[in-house]
């Protein structure tokens, strides 16, 4: 659930609504054809189109990975292909194929996997150690040793770069920010985190809202500044209806990632839901002026500044 309950309610295009309440039930064949159709209506606006396809794929990963637990390669691969076909710059996918096929001791086509993930993403330092292992292993000894120097070096920035912010955090007295780069210098661990990621994502979806809030919290140990995490975090305390923690987290998601439209828009939705109508507004105003045609926005705005609604409490 990357969108609170509440923002979802509001959706006007009946055929992504429905698209997510069958990924939400793990239902993946009616998600996929509800959602394939939000993409091929040609009236459809930016933002539905936008979610249609965050949906979508991630409903091909969840095949593909329930595949993957089977031991259906073919199926498996089939899925991550279908979620490249819609986000085809999206490097984790790459890297998945490349760790299936690994798996299946096919190891040139996992390579190849690894290869794009890199090119995508220079920085994933995951891929460049598992591509330089199969690489050694295949006796590719000179471009095995160009990939471990280069994980080397990335290895070495990604302790350099966070400590730096750490430091510097100290030195403004800022305590809190330092603790949290310190752990991106020294527990980020990405094997744990995908274990914690996975579990929380989950509880999520079948509706064990503390376990989930409890596993992503533990994912954020391992990667403290990424968004999702912190966005998928007020989610699951919104539809618990603990309004204050879930504001600050989905603040947490925008402080790592300024531009996450899904963040700003649960932010402005529990903001109303906790009383802080101007905020809210604010944050309203703020989506639409980027988001023109956000119905859920739309909807939402209109409700907070009618006459009805103020008329309303004061009554109350």
């Amino acid at each position: 659930m990357r969108l609170l309950k509440s923002v979802r309610n509001l959706l006007g295009n009946y055929q992504l609504k429905s698209g997510l309440y069958h990924y939400y039930r793990g239902e993946a064949k009616q998600a996929i054809e509800f959602l394939t159709r939000v993409l091929q209506a040609p009236e459809t606006p930016e933002t539905d189109r936008r979610m249609a396809i965050y949906y979508l794929a991630q409903t091909h990963i969840s095949a593909a990975e329930k595949s993957e637990e089977q031991s259906n390669l073919e199926a498996a691969v089939q899925g991550y292909r279908d979620a490249l076909a819609l986000t085809p710059d999206y490097p984790d996918i790459h890297f998945r194929m490349g760790g299936l096929y690994a798996r299946f001791d096919l190891s040139l086509e996992a390579i190849e996997c690894y290869r794009r993930a890199v090119a995508l993403h220079p920085g994933y330092l995951e891929a460049r150690v598992q591509m330089a292992f199969l690489l050694l292993s295949s006796g590719q000894k000179e471009e095995a040793l160009g990939e471990f120097e280069a994980a080397r070096d990335l290895a070495r920035r990604a302790l350099e770069e966070p400590f730096a912010k750490a430091a510097a955090a100290l030195a403004r007295g800022d305590t809190r920010e330092a603790e949290e780069w310190m752990r991106e210098t020294f527990l980020r661990r990405p094997e744990s985190f995908a274990f914690h990621y996975r579990r929380a994502m989950r509880s999520l979806v079948e509706g064990h809202l503390e376990r989930a809030v409890e596993d992503f919290r533990q994912a954020g140990l391992f990667n403290p500044n990424f968004a999702d995490v912190h966005n998928f975090i007020g989610v699951a305390l919104g539809e618990l209806e603990r309004w204050e923690e879930s504001i600050a987290a989905f603040r947490k998601a925008l402080e790592a990632n300024p531009e996450y439209p899904f963040a700003r828009l649960n932010l402005a939705f529990a903001l109303a839901d906790a009383g802080h109508d101007r905020e809210a507004i604010e944050e309203l105003r703020a989506i639409l002026a980027r988001e023109p045609n956000n119905e859920p926005a739309l909807t939402k705005l209109d409700e907070l500044v009618s006459p009805k609604k103020e008329r309303t409490r004061v009554q109350g």
